[in-house]
C-alpha cells in the first residue's frame, strides 16, 4: 500500500492506482497575473528517454496551443537526473503566456517509468525576477532514493509448476495461472515492463518482471519482490472486477481462502 503525504494528511492508495496528481503554487492568491509553479505527472514507456518525451511533449504543444513559439529548447539535469527544459510562449484568453516546462523521467512502481513536469508560467515576459523563482525551485529538488532494504531478490523457476496470479491493472481483472510458463503465454511482455500487470506467487507475495541474469539476448522472467516495497494481493482484491482462472479459483471469495490458508 503506498502511503501518500499530504499537506493536510496522510493516505493509503492501493499499488493499482498510479499517481497522477498536479499540484499547483502561487506567488499571488488574488492576481492571476503572476508567477505560478505546476508539478505534473504523466505516463511514459519503459524504455522512453528524455529527449524524445520532450520531442512528443513539443509536437502536442505545437498542435493545440494557440500561437504556440518556441524560444529554446535544451537539456539539463536535475538533482543528478537528466532533464528537458523547453522555454516558450502562446496566447491564452488575448493574453500572452510564457513558461519554461522542465522534464524528466522517473521509474515508477511496480514497473515503467513516469514523467515529471516542473512548470514555471508568468504573463507577458519571463523576467529576471520569475527566472529566479523557478531556477531556486528547480535547485531545491531532491527525488527519493529508496534504501535497499536487505531483502534479496530470487528468480521464478522457469519449469515452476504452482498457482501464480496476475492483475491486468486496465481491465481490472484477476488471472490466475496454473504454471509460470501458462503465465509468460498469456502476458504481453511491453505491457508488463510498462507496469500495467501487478503479479503475485500462490502466498500472495509480490513479483515483478524484470531481466534474467545473463541472458543474451535479453531474456525477462518473474522475480520476488520485497514485501516491504510493495503490498500483497490481499489488499488489492477488491479493486478486481472480475477473475478467470480454473474453477477451484474462480472467484474472490476462493482466492482469499485460497492465500488465508498458505
Amino acid at each position: 500500500m503506498a502511503i501518500f503525504r499530504l499537506q493536510e494528511a496522510m493516505l493509503e492508495i492501493p499499488d493499482i492506482y498510479k499517481d497522477r496528481t498536479m499540484n499547483l503554487f502561487v506567488l499571488s492568491e488574488n492576481s492571476a497575473s503572476d508567477f505560478s509553479f505546476v508539478v505534473s505527472r504523466g505516463t511514459a514507456k519503459f524504455d522512453d528517454k528524455v529527449q524524445g518525451v520532450a520531442a512528443r511533449l513539443l509536437k502536442e504543444l505545437e498542435i493545440t496551443v494557440p500561437k504556440f513559439k518556441l524560444i529554446s529548447s535544451v537539456m539539463t539535469v536535475i538533482d543528478g537526473m537528466p532533464a528537458a527544459e523547453i522555454f516558450y510562449h502562446f496566447e491564452s484568453n488575448n493574453a500572452q503566456v510564457w513558461q519554461k516546462q522542465t522534464v524528466v523521467l522517473l521509474d515508477d512502481k511496480p514497473a515503467g517509468k513516469k514523467m515529471i513536469s516542473y512548470i514555471g508560467s508568468c504573463p507577458d515576459s519571463f523576467t529576471d525576477y520569475y527566472q529566479k523563482q523557478y531556477a531556486e525551485i528547480l535547485k531545491s529538488i531532491r527525488f527519493h532514493r529508496h534504501d535497499n532494504d536487505g531483502f534479496i531478490s530470487e528468480a521464478v523457476p522457469a519449469d515452476a509448476q504452482s498457482i501464480f496470479f496476475v492483475i491486468d491493472t486496465d481491465l481490472r481483472q484477476l488471472n490466475v495461472f496454473e504454471s509460470v510458463q501458462a503465465l509468460y503465454q498469456h502476458v504481453n511482455l511491453q505491457r508488463a515492463l510498462n507496469g500495467q500487470y501487478l503479479f503475485y506467487c500462490s502466498t500472495g507475495h509480490p513479483l515483478h518482471i524484470a531481466a534474467v541474469v545473463d541472458s543474451e539476448p535479453v531474456r525477462y522472467g518473474l522475480w520476488t519482490s520485497s514485501p516491504e516495497n510493495f503490498q500483497p494481493l490481499s489488499s488489492l482484491l477488491s479493486v478486481c472486477r472480475s477473475v478467470s482462472g480454473p474453477e477451484a479459483l474462480n472467484s474472490i471469495d476462493k482466492i482469499n481462502r485460497f492465500i488465508s490458508d498458505k
